[in-house]
């Protein structure tokens, strides 16, 4: 089981997935958790209930990666989960001496940058794309213009910007990334799809 804060990373991870070729009935389920604090509070239960399983958490490093990586290794060390003070650059992989639970987290974007999900996606867009910075600058043109989002909302309301653009405009993540608005290959997205084989120990179809 994969746990996610909510439908658009579920879809974006899971269309990425079958981009790169992973077999679709090898996936494990994915468990919307309602928000950050949602994949919190599962962590502890889920790995008590997971004895030989897998189970990865997914969830945004947000403004403070350092903070949110604590939050996880307490609740994981309190299950039984040894973890080190710092989260790995690619993803963190363990198992609970515990319950025998193989555990994997993932902090969006890169375990180490503060951002989320939006900031993931971001870097699959191709290099130089013209759309982007006009997007950018839109969105902060219409913040001053009195646009309502706040501003931890920002990095949304720029790719949501850039998605009115494209050929179908205002595409879900998931739908954008099967369409190929975005590509499927970033130094971040690579990672992660190798902490997934880690964790869920699967691998893309030949």
């Amino acid at each position: 089981m994969l746990f996610i804060e909510g439908t658009d990373d579920e879809h974006a991870i899971r269309h990425l997935l079958v981009r790169r070729r992973f077999d679709v009935e090898a996936l494990p389920g994915f468990k919307d958790s309602g928000g950050k604090s949602g994949v919190l509070r599962a962590i502890r239960v889920a790995v008590g209930a997971g004895t030989g399983k897998s189970l990865g958490f997914v969830l945004d490093a947000n403004d403070e990666p350092k903070s949110t990586w604590d939050s996880v290794t307490s609740r994981l060390r309190g299950v039984g989960v040894e973890t080190p003070d710092e989260i790995p650059a690619g993803g963190f992989a363990g198992e609970s001496k515990v319950y025998g639970t193989r555990v994997g987290v993932w902090l969006m974007p890169d375990n180490r940058q503060t951002g989320a999900l939006e900031d993931f996606l971001r870097e699959l867009i191709n290099e130089g794309d013209p759309l982007l910075p006009h997007a950018q600058s839109s969105a902060r043109k219409a913040k001053e213009l009195g646009a309502r989002y706040s501003e931890s909302h920002a990095r949304k309301a720029v790719l949501h910007t850039w998605l009115a653009w494209q050929e179908e405009p205002g595409r879900p993540y998931g739908v954008a990334i099967k369409a190929r608005y975005f590509g499927a290959s970033s130094p971040a997205a690579d990672q992660f799809l190798a902490w997934f084989e880690r964790v869920f120990g699967v691998t893309p179809v030949s």
